[in-house]
């Protein structure tokens, strides 16, 4: 019996894809944190969300909340893949 355990893969994916995305928001917090206050600021400056450092720490939290999700996911993959291992035994 073949068992596809795909879902394993796409969390270790996503999970990745999360550290990314995590990487990259840390790093807009602390690009925003070292500007000096004589450089201006432009409109084009502001945001998704507000500031660049509300946006980076906003997608900073998404990426850990979906870091979560995909942990839950290979949790489950695993979970499901040891079930039918003792099922197939």
């Amino acid at each position: 019996m073949q068992i596809n355990n795909s879902s394993f893969i796409y969390g270790q994916q996503g999970l990745q894809r999360s550290q990314d995305k995590l990487d990259q928001a840390s790093q807009k917090v602390a690009d925003a944190s070292t500007r000096t206050l004589s450089q201006p600021t432009d409109t084009k400056d502001t945001g998704l969300y507000g500031s660049p450092i509300q946006d980076g720490l906003i997608e900073a939290k998404s990426s850990v909340l979906e870091a979560q999700a995909n942990a839950k996911v290979i949790d489950s993959s695993d979970k499901t893949i040891g079930r039918l291992i003792d099922i197939t035994v």
